[in-house]
């Protein structure tokens, strides 16, 4: 099975879950209807390795929706996860990627909280 590896872990369990077992709502996350195509998934696109996992509330997605988009791009069958409960935790491991994305994104594909973190 081909799953994206994560770069990062932040010293916890990460868990390799094919993208037919992540959800949004209740629409596997594999067949969710394609998504207009910026400047921000190309730059991702072109990556060799992907930084974070993405994270997960239970098997509900929460944050990384474009990463796991670019690996369904890039042929893998699934992705490095963090799969959390606690919603503060949640928010600071949500915090910690959007405070790193300057690190491999270009300053014009920011998103406008991740630019915060430039400063």
């Amino acid at each position: 099975m081909k799953i994206w590896k994560a770069k990062y872990n932040y010293g916890l369990d990460i868990q390799e879950i094919i993208f037919e077992n992540i959800y949004l709502g209740n629409i596997c996350c594999k067949n969710m209807p394609e998504q207009a195509k910026f400047s921000r998934f190309y730059e991702l696109l072109n990556q060799k390795q992907l930084m974070h996992p993405i994270i997960l509330k239970g098997k509900q997605l929460y944050n990384g929706g474009l990463r796991l988009e670019v690996g369904i791009e890039k042929g893998y069958e699934g992705i490095d996860c963090l799969v959390l409960d606690n919603i503060d935790e949640i928010k600071k491991y949500t915090t910690i990627q959007q405070a790193d994305a300057h690190n491999y994104f270009s300053y014009d594909s920011l998103e406008s909280i991740e630019k915060q973190h430039t400063t």
